[in-house]
């Protein structure tokens, strides 16, 4: 069974600055006595508001209106269908299985996910929606 842990931190002058150091603690705290990886990767950008109002104002309204479901159940019944489920692990040592969630995911990973939607609606639904630098959103 394999999962990752993220922590956020700052190199400076070669050093780690963790965000979270108690969290840190208690992540490295559950792996006592076995080998484990460490991974440092630049963090990425999480998704931006003008991707979001797109996403939510014009993406999701245009599928919610077509299926006749409220943008909020469309947007649950999308992130089911394009996004993965995360698994968290307790202090426990037992796992939870998380719901998708566009919240986390980094700009290029969202308009990715985003281009999925359109080309799903437009081969599964026949429901054309314009890209996001053809129409002006404000929410």
């Amino acid at each position: 069974m394999s999962y990752a842990v993220r922590h956020a931190g700052t190199v400076t002058k070669g050093q780690l600055i963790l965000a979270d150091p108690a969290a840190w603690r208690a992540a490295v705290a559950r792996h006592e006595g076995r080998q484990v990886f460490v991974t440092v990767v630049r963090q990425q950008h999480l998704r931006t508001m003008p991707q979001n109002r797109y996403y939510h104002g014009v993406v999701v309204d245009s599928i919610a209106g077509y299926i006749g479901e409220s943008r909020e159940e469309t947007h649950e019944l999308l992130k089911e269908k394009f996004l993965p489920r995360r698994r968290v692990e307790l202090l426990d040592g037992k796992f939870l299985e998380m719901p998708p969630s566009t919240r986390h995911l980094s700009v290029e990973a969202f308009s990715a996910y985003v281009e999925q939607v359109r080309v799903w609606a437009a081969q599964w639904l026949h429901l054309s929606i314009p890209d996001a630098n053809q129409v002006e959103v404000s929410l």
